[in-house]
């Protein structure tokens, strides 16, 4: 009987001994919300606006848009074909008008084209040109500017991103 006696009072003993502390100690806590300050401080947000991003999505519709207008130019080589880019402060692609022989223009009200780029106004982004004497341009049926290479169209917003077009047509960011 007294072994059943000392088995219990172990068993007691034992489980005195083998339970756990539960929860966080105070500098668990403090270290976790400091964490979490400094990241409400910086990466919120960047989640929350889109300061500087604009610019990085024109570039790439800019450069995809110019690509189709050259690959078009490419493939349609025949001389009734005007293969122009317009670029003025908000918008860049074809122009209405099919005749090379006219001036360009976007006509009104905008039509939306895979050839075409307009910038929202929320955006507060604008296009510039370099190496342009006017606010035009083609592509030949090897795909070359007729600008003075190279030609550059600038986006510009919180930052000013850059996208050239080669002597030979490449087309790329800068």
């Amino acid at each position: 009987m007294d072994n059943v006696k000392d088995l219990n009072n172990f068993s007691r003993a034992t489980n005195k001994t083998l339970t756990l502390p539960q929860g966080f100690t105070l500098i668990e806590l403090i270290i976790v919300i400091i964490i979490l300050g400094i990241l409400s401080v910086t990466v919120a947000p960047k989640f929350f606006t889109a300061k500087g991003f604009s610019e990085y999505g024109y570039r790439s519709d800019v450069i995809a848009k110019l690509r189709l207008i050259q690959t078009k130019a490419m493939q349609q080589t025949q001389s009734s074909y005007c293969h122009r880019v317009l670029v003025t402060a908000t918008k860049l692609g074809t122009p209405d008008d099919d005749e090379c022989a006219v001036s360009p223009n976007f006509g009104e009200p905008w039509v939306d084209s895979v050839t075409r780029v307009k910038v929202n106004n929320q955006d507060n982004i604008t296009f510039s040109t370099s190496n342009m004497t006017d606010d035009y341009f083609s592509f030949d049926s090897m795909g070359r500017p007729s600008c003075a290479a190279p030609c550059i169209i600038t986006i510009n917003g919180e930052q000013s991103l850059s996208v050239q077009i080669e002597a030979e047509g490449y087309i790329h960011a800068l």
